[in-house]
């Protein structure tokens, strides 16, 4: 066990800070995206959410091994595979929408009157947020943390193809072992 245990020590912190980077990110561009659409419709405009919703979607469309050969193809024609920043945007490729399917009804059925309260009350909008709007949504937030960081956990194809075969991670190791068992 104190073997196989320093041998796994790569291979688990890769696949943490991966998993938490590409999670953490997600979330963050997905209440961005959700903050924008409700200052869009408080301003009477009505958010084209159609075909952004298409492309965030896309990566769960289209099948895998096609979807990150382009994807492959566009990064090493500019010399970025192989790096960590390239393996965790692969990963958030991946881990958005399923952090946008957990966390977007949740974040839309939020009581925004709750906020503006807050805001009428002498807070800025920036501090109502983090004050009010962020700790009551706190547990969704953190449910679509665990939600993007399982989804980055089980890729097995982005992690070989875009980090080229130098990250190891605990997929990988554990594909290796049951495909040379």
């Amino acid at each position: 066990w104190s073997k196989g245990l320093l041998q796994m020590k790569e291979p688990i912190w890769n696949t943490i800070s991966t998993g938490i980077t590409a999670s953490v990110l997600a979330v963050v561009l997905v209440i961005g995206c959700l903050e924008n659409e409700i200052l869009m419709q408080r301003r009477g405009l009505k958010p084209n959410a159609g075909m952004a919703l298409w492309l965030i979607y896309l990566p769960l469309l289209i099948p895998q091994i096609a979807f990150l050969f382009g994807v492959q193809v566009i990064l090493a024609t500019f010399g970025l595979d192989g790096f960590w920043p390239s393996l965790v945007w692969s990963h958030l490729l991946f881990v958005l929408p399923y952090v946008f399917l957990s966390l977007g009804p949740i974040y839309r059925s939020y009581d925004q009157r709750i906020t503006d309260v807050a805001v009428t009350l002498s807070h800025s909008p920036w501090r109502a947020f983090l004050r009010i709007k962020l700790p009551i949504l706190l547990r969704p937030v953190l449910f679509s943390i665990a939600i993007g960081f399982s989804v980055s956990v089980a890729q097995y194809l982005p992690t070989l193809f875009i980090g080229s075969g130098r990250f190891d991670t605990i997929t990988t190791e554990a594909v290796n072992l049951a495909s040379g068992s």
